[in-house]
């Protein structure tokens, strides 16, 4: 096996290393959404305990990517590719802890009523796990056409989190649980951070492909 044929052996292996690690995270935040609709507290704990073996995915693919940096000296081309690996597995990794996060809000009031999630909520995370999906096959495909296409997703979804936002604030004054609309509102911030970082792997994906630096999210 030549050299060459060996490090593209190599760049085949991170790149299925990254797309385990989008399928993790991808899985993560459905079952979030799954507890925080059934406001289901045990699928919530599954949730955050689990978060180690994304952290563990993401630490592989950086250690491997690094790898190939310090033994191959890559060209130009096949270094943006294993930056983007980098990048958009942080970016990927903190999606995850952002499913967490609304995991540990579910767990923590567990003597609290029910948070019982609005349809307006329940639609907005819905929107992001369909960001988060298209950011993914993106990275998969190295489409830069699809990637570029959260854009207007990204617009979408910010008018959705302006909308719900300003709902739940009204709400705040007169609720008999107000603690349980700010974690609504919390859950909503998580989301919507969700939504933005599925954009910023779609940034990377573009940069990966064609050395472009865009911002889809300005």
């Amino acid at each position: 096996m030549s050299g060459r044929e060996h490090f593209d052996r190599e760049l085949a292996d991170l790149r299925r290393q990254l797309h385990d690690l989008g399928l993790l995270v991808l899985d993560a935040n459905e079952r979030t959404i799954d507890a925080l609709k059934r406001n289901d507290l045990t699928l919530a704990a599954q949730v955050a305990e689990n978060d180690h073996v994304v952290n563990v995915a993401q630490h592989r693919v950086e250690e491997h990517a690094i790898l190939l940096i310090a033994r191959q000296q890559p060209v130009a081309r096949d270094l943006r590719v294993i930056i983007t690996a980098i990048s958009a597995g942080a970016e990927l990794e903190r999606i995850g802890d952002y499913a967490k996060a609304i995991a540990r809000l579910l767990i923590g009031a567990q003597q609290s009523p029910p948070l019982a999630p609005p349809d307006e909520l329940l639609a907005l995370a819905a929107a992001a796990q369909t960001m988060l999906t298209h950011a993914i096959e993106s990275l998969t495909t190295g489409s830069v056409e699809q990637a570029q296409a959260l854009a207007a997703e990204e617009v979408a979804l910010d008018l959705r989190y302006r909308d719900l936002r300003q709902q739940l604030n009204a709400s705040l004054a007169g609720h008999s649980h107000p603690a349980r609309v700010a974690d609504l509102l919390a859950v909503a911030h998580y989301i919507e951070r969700i939504a933005d970082r599925a954009t910023n792997v779609a940034e990377r994906v573009i940069y990966g492909a064609s050395a472009r630096i865009v911002d889809l999210n300005p």
